[in-house]
């Protein structure tokens, strides 16, 4: 049974539909759109919500003026190299955990009919953005099954995620600094976990979305018998980690495939760390899986 969701006010559309028509004009400034934003935000208290229709079933339910959804506001295409691989894989048979889910952006996207409808699975540690993420699946149908826990090497510890901000929170203490950085408790789980308890018996290869802000290795290792069962890894080297610790670990396990999308939206295979250090400066994202499996013909045509 479908739950009750919450939707934009009759205000906020109002907001949005001015807001969006002045972002849409040509040659618009980003610093004045933002300020507008910011008023728009302020004129409804903080805490009014916006939606945009992503795809003819998708609807994504955000705060009205946040600017990490600037782009998605106006239409822009979220994460280009994601994007990229999703529509690529559409018609593949697979279920994805998206780890660090935030508002569930990409598991709506997942979970459409535009990318292939697939079961997907959303986990997000911070409380206000799981509320976010819970009105999405709801607003879509319950369509995918949202939790709140943080993803890491084991299950049922209690530890601190640290961030002020709804993106870039964090179970280390040290990817944020400031006395006046928000800490909040959640407790942990293993991608392996979730795999065993939302996804049994799926007799699918699982996507495995990994955003979780400097603890991706913990995350590798809570999720090694999915990874090593075929698993497809999406998951973010941080600029701010210039020892590369994600993509090290993948490369020491030695029987590791990694591929890179460059903004030229050209594949290349990596082989070791000074190729990470050079990708990392046209974009953070990079996709892995173990050699041999069947996700070797997504990534080898067209490769160079």
């Amino acid at each position: 049974m479908a739950h009750s969701f919450r939707e934009p006010t009759a205000f906020a559309r109002m907001l949005a539909s001015g807001l969006r028509a002045y972002g849409a004009r040509d040659g618009v400034s980003w610093k004045r759109f933002t300020r507008l934003a910011k008023l728009a935000r302020a004129a409804h208290l903080k805490n009014g919500l916006t939606s945009v229709q992503l795809d003819a079933d998708t609807r994504f339910i955000f705060p009205l003026g946040d600017h990490y959804w600037h782009g998605v506001f106006l239409g822009r295409v979220y994460e280009p190299v994601v994007d990229w691989l999703f529509r690529r894989i559409k018609d593949v048979p697979y279920a994805m955990i998206d780890c660090g889910a935030n508002m569930g952006y990409w598991s709506l996207r997942v979970s459409g009919h535009e990318f292939g409808a697939h079961k997907t699975v959303a986990i997000e540690a911070a409380e206000s953005n799981f509320d976010l993420l819970s009105n999405n699946a709801h607003a879509n149908g319950d369509r995918f099954t949202a939790i709140r826990r943080a993803i890491s090497d084991r299950t049922g510890d209690t530890l601190k995620l640290y961030g002020k901000m709804h993106f870039g929170r964090s179970l280390n203490p040290d990817w944020h600094k400031g006395a006046s950085v928000h800490v909040e408790e959640v407790e942990t789980i293993t991608i392996d976990d979730v795999a065993d308890k939302f996804l049994p018996a799926n007799g699918q290869p699982i996507v495995i979305k990994l955003d979780v802000e400097g603890v991706e290795v913990a995350a590798m290792k809570g999720g090694s018998r999915t990874i090593e069962a075929g698993a497809l890894l999406v998951y973010e080297d941080h600029e701010k980690e210039l020892d590369h610790p994600a993509s090290a670990h993948l490369l020491a396990a030695g029987d590791m495939e990694i591929w890179h999308l460059g903004r030229d939206m050209k594949l290349s295979k990596i082989r070791n760390l000074e190729q990470i250090a050079q990708a990392k400066l046209s974009a953070h994202d990079f996709f892995a899986y173990k050699r041999g499996s069947r996700w070797a013909e997504v990534f080898s045509e067209g490769a160079y």
